[in-house]
C-alpha cells in the first residue's frame, strides 16, 4: 500500500484502495484487559501487527512528535497521581497554574477535569511560561531508517509537528470553554499568547522543513461545532504560512478533523491542505460520506477516513460495517481519497473488522 500511498499524496491514479486504521486506543483497551501482546509496544511489534490486519501503517505515537517543550530554570513542574486522578502543576516565580485529568474505566481513557487556564491572571503565568521556555526538535533522527523500516511492511510513519497556536491553547492549556470567556476578556492576552507559541514553533518548521518527509500531520484534533467560527481571524493565515513552507520543502500536509465537519471542512481545503485525516461520516458525524464530498468543494483534496470507529463495537456487527464501506467505496470512488478509521478502534471494537474490510478491497 506504500506504492498507492505515495501515488494518492502525488495526484496520481492508485491501483488499488488504500486502508488506514489507528488502533493505538484499541491496544490500550487490551492492555487494561491483560489481553495485550507485549511485541506490539515495540515499533517492529507493530509494524507485525498492522501486516496481520491487512491495513497500512502509519500511526506509532512513541515517534509521533516532532517537538518537546524545555523549560528554564525558573520554572518546576510537579506531577502527582493517586486513585486514577492525575495532578499537574507549573509552577513559576510569578504564580502556579494546575491541571486535573482522571482515568475512566467505562471507557479506557483519560480527561481532564480542570485546565491550566481559567482567568485572565493565569493567562499572565502562561505568558511568563512562553517567554521562558522553548521547543526542541525530536524524533527527526532516524526518521530516514524509521521510513525505509516502514517501506518493508507497505506503510509510512507518521510525523506530528505542534499544534497550531489555537488549538494548543484550547487543548494544552484552557479547554475550549474557557478559552471562548477569555477571548471576551482579556483578547490582548490571547493573540498575543498565539503569537508567542507560534514563534517558538518555527524551530520545529524549519527542522521538519530540512527533513523534508513525504507528509505531516497537523494533530489540531479539530472539530467544527468547536473551532469553526474562530478560524478566519485565528488560524487560517497561521495554517497558510506553515503550508507554504512545507509545501516549499516537498512536503504535503494532513490535518487532523475528527469531530463534526461542515463548518471546517471547507476551510481547510481552502487553506491548501492536501489531505483532511479521521473524516468521521453518519451514524457518528454530522455529515454522510456524499456529504462530505460537496462540502469539501474540491476533487484534488485526499478525503482520509469514512470508517466510523461506533461501527466496530455493539450493537453494529459486521454486516453494518461491510454494508457501511462499500457505501463510502462506491460515493469516494474516481477522486483521491484513503480509507481510514475515523477516528480510532475503541477499546471495546471488534479488530476482526479490520482484516475483513482489507479482504473486501481486495
Amino acid at each position: 500500500m506504500f506504492e498507492n500511498f505515495m501515488k494518492i499524496l502525488h495526484g496520481e491514479k492508485p491501483d488499488g484502495v488504500v486502508w488506514t486504521a489507528d488502533i493505538s486506543y484499541w491496544i490500550n483497551g487490551q492492555k487494561h484487559a491483560g489481553t495485550a501482546d507485549a511485541a506490539w509496544d515495540s515499533e517492529k511489534g507493530s509494524l507485525q501487527l498492522h501486516k496481520d490486519l491487512g491495513v497500512m501503517p502509519y500511526y506509532f505515537y512513541d515517534k509521533f512528535w516532532t517537538g518537546r517543550a524545555v523549560y528554564d530554570n525558573t520554572i518546576e513542574e510537579q506531577r502527582e497521581c493517586k486513585n486514577g486522578k492525575t495532578t499537574y502543576r507549573i509552577i513559576t516565580p510569578v504564580g502556579t497554574i494546575t491541571e486535573e485529568s482522571s482515568f475512566m474505566r467505562e471507557s479506557c481513557s483519560e480527561g481532564i477535569t480542570s485546565h491550566m487556564i481559567t482567568s485572565p491572571e493565569d493567562m499572565d503565568i502562561l505568558l511568563y511560561i512562553l517567554e521562558h521556555r522553548h521547543l526542541e526538535p525530536c524524533n527527526l533522527e532516524g526518521y530516514a531508517e524509521r521510513k525505509a523500516l516502514y517501506k518493508e511492511y507497505g506503510g509510512l510513519p507518521c510525523l506530528g509537528l505542534p499544534r497550531s497556536p489555537l488549538s494548543s491553547l484550547c487543548y494544552e492549556w484552557a479547554g475550549v470553554q474557557d478559552m471562548v470567556y477569555l477571548m471576551l476578556d482579556c483578547e490582548d492576552k490571547i493573540l498575543t499568547a498565539l503569537d508567542m507559541i507560534e514563534a517558538e514553533q518555527q524551530v520545529i518548521l524549519d527542522a521538519v522543513c530540512e527533513l523534508a518527509p513525504p507528509l505531516v500531520h497537523f494533530p489540531d484534533n479539530l472539530s467544527s461545532d468547536n473551532l469553526t467560527s474562530y478560524y478566519d481571524d485565528h488560524m487560517r493565515d497561521r495554517h497558510r504560512r506553515r503550508i507554504k513552507q512545507l509545501h516549499s520543502a516537498g512536503t504535503k500536509c494532513a490535518v487532523h478533523l475528527d469531530g463534526t465537519t461542515r463548518g471546517l471542512l471547507p476551510k481547510l481545503v481552502e487553506s491548501g491542505f492536501d489531505a483532511i485525516e479521521a473524516l468521521t461520516p453518519a451514524p457518528a458525524g454530522d455529515l454522510t460520506a456524499a456529504e462530505m464530498q460537496d462540502c469539501a468543494g474540491s476533487d484534488s483534496v485526499i478525503l482520509w477516513g469514512g470508517a466510523p470507529g461506533v461501527l466496530f463495537s455493539a450493537p453494529y456487527k459486521w454486516d453494518d460495517m461491510e454494508a457501511h464501506v462499500q457505501g463510502v467505496l462506491e460515493t469516494w470512488k474516481g477522486r483521491p481519497f484513503v480509507l481510514g478509521v475515523a477516528d480510532q478502534v475503541p477499546p471495546d471494537g471488534d479488530i476482526s473488522f479490520c482484516r475483513k474490510i482489507a479482504d473486501m478491497l481486495k
